[in-house]
């Protein structure tokens, strides 16, 4: 009966539960952790993920022009990684001024899935537009929804296979 048990909960362990539930910090613990080490700036794509074994935050975050890429310990919150890019937008620089923040494209994306959890998150200019490409995870498909960052309005809602 004990092997049992064990198989089952390996079985389980490995496809049933959603990885937030086995990160030791929140999301938001994630987000401080960027932002005051970034020294300020938006975020622009948030997601929980498993690199080398141990699950990470990954935490893109925009300070002007310069793009820095976290990945934050789950467990522990400490910065394994950091990454350091400068972009050049030119002088009408959006991506640091949506109207819509993270957390309302966040709420707004999830009202679109009836029993879906938060997977990822990123803001990025498509055809033109700043968007909130937020993906939702309806149980084994993705939920992909693009809002604008300006005007709250979702410009696509589509199931990903």
């Amino acid at each position: 009966m004990k092997k049992i048990l064990i198989v089952g909960a390996i079985i389980l362990g490995s496809i049933g539960f959603s990885t937030s539930a086995l990160a030791a910090i929140s999301e938001q613990q994630a987000k401080d952790i960027a932002l005051k080490e970034a020294q300020g700036g938006q975020i622009t794509r948030f997601n929980l993920d498993r690199e080398n074994g141990r699950m990470v935050y990954e935490v893109e975050v925009m300070n002007g022009n310069v793009e820095k890429d976290y990945e934050i310990d789950a467990e522990t919150g400490a910065i394994v990684k950091l990454d350091q890019e400068q972009k050049n937008y030119g002088t009408n620089n959006s991506v640091n001024n949506p109207k819509i923040s993270y957390d309302k494209a966040k709420e707004i994306a999830l009202k679109q899935s009836k029993n879906g959890k938060f997977k990822e998150i990123e803001l990025k200019h498509e055809k033109g537009v700043l968007v909130y490409d937020v993906v939702i995870e309806e149980g084994l498909v993705d939920r992909e929804v693009f809002i604008d960052a300006n005007t709250g309005a979702i410009l696509r809602n589509r199931k990903d296979f």
